[in-house]
């Protein structure tokens, strides 16, 4: 039954994002771009955390930055909850300890942030990662000259990061979608406005780059960067597809030590867990346990 959720989630979440895009840029609506980042990046924040890592909390960092371009900021508490702080293991914990310091408002882990952010620059890196990491000491320092700089050099270089495309979408199709459209990017710029003071936002410069949909920033701004909804409804075809991405759906991130190592490590098995009893207790599922394992009974 586990092997079978993880396949539907990750079979549906990439094209929600896409489907989402595409209609916007033929209707000019770009509020169906909103929605289709929305509704996909929930189902994928769902799926990264039924997959094992060997990182803690920071592995979620690619799906708490799309909820950033999605201003879907209950999904952000849920991914990156106050309760968990800092990240203490993966390669991008400096970068995940930031964005929650720069989110949290929380100055002494935006401290060890920055000194962990200049370590990392100190070591080889790939151009991503460095406009990545100067983008968010920026960000950090808030200055809106080279918040501006480092968001137009993030849409040169995140076209060419294996790792962000790799981890938003697995197969080739949506990947060379993907490095068509900064998705990454849009997030970023997102952080910088739930992040900063408003006069300093205000005086960041829209990238003027073919991946950056400035029709997309243009809506968010107008709108007050109004959160998603639900770019496809269900309610015809299934209650369970149409509730399986509400937000008292989606457990919150948690974290476990192993006592071999003394690593903390993302807690897989409880998030699962939770999911289903979730579900169950929402009469969207319907399973029995047998021997510590799901055995599948109904949807709703």
């Amino acid at each position: 039954m586990k092997n079978c959720f993880k396949l539907f989630y990750k079979q549906i979440y990439e094209d929600f994002i896409f489907l989402g895009i595409k209609l916007a840029c033929e209707s000019g609506d770009m509020s169906l771009m909103l929605n289709g980042l929305f509704q996909g990046n929930r189902i994928g924040m769902i799926q990264s955390n039924w997959l094992h890592t060997p990182q803690d909390q920071s592995a979620g960092l690619i799906n708490i930055i799309l909820a950033f371009a999605a201003n879907d900021l209950k999904l952000i508490d849920k991914s990156m909850p106050v309760s968990l702080e800092i990240s203490d293991n993966g390669f991008y914990k400096s970068q995940y300890n930031m964005i929650y310091a720069l989110y949290w408002k929380n100055q002494e882990i935006g401290k060890v942030a920055e000194k962990q952010l200049l370590d990392f620059l100190s070591k080889k890196q790939s151009k991503f990662d460095i406009s990545f990491t100067l983008y968010l000491l920026a960000l950090y320092h808030e200055n809106p000259i080279d918040i501006s700089s480092y968001l137009f050099e993030l849409c040169n270089t995140v076209t060419k990061s294996n790792w962000v495309q790799e981890e938003i979408f697995l197969d080739t199709i949506h990947n060379r979608l993907g490095r068509s459209v900064a998705l990454f990017v849009h997030g970023l710029y997102h952080l910088a406005y739930y992040s900063l003071n408003e006069n300093v936002f205000w005086e960041i410069q829209i990238p003027e780059h073919k991946t950056f949909i400035k029709e997309y920033e243009k809506f968010n701004i107008e709108n007050g960067f109004p959160v998603g909804k639900y770019l496809i409804h269900f309610n015809k075809l299934s209650r369970y597809m149409e509730h399986f991405i509400d937000i008292d759906i989606i457990p919150e991130v948690t974290t476990i030590i192993d006592p071999s190592d003394g690593k903390k490590y993302l807690d897989v098995d409880s998030f699962q867990k939770k999911t289903f009893i979730n579900l169950k207790n929402n009469d969207l599922i319907k399973y029995k346990e047998e021997s510590g394992e799901y055995v599948f009974q109904s949807l709703s």
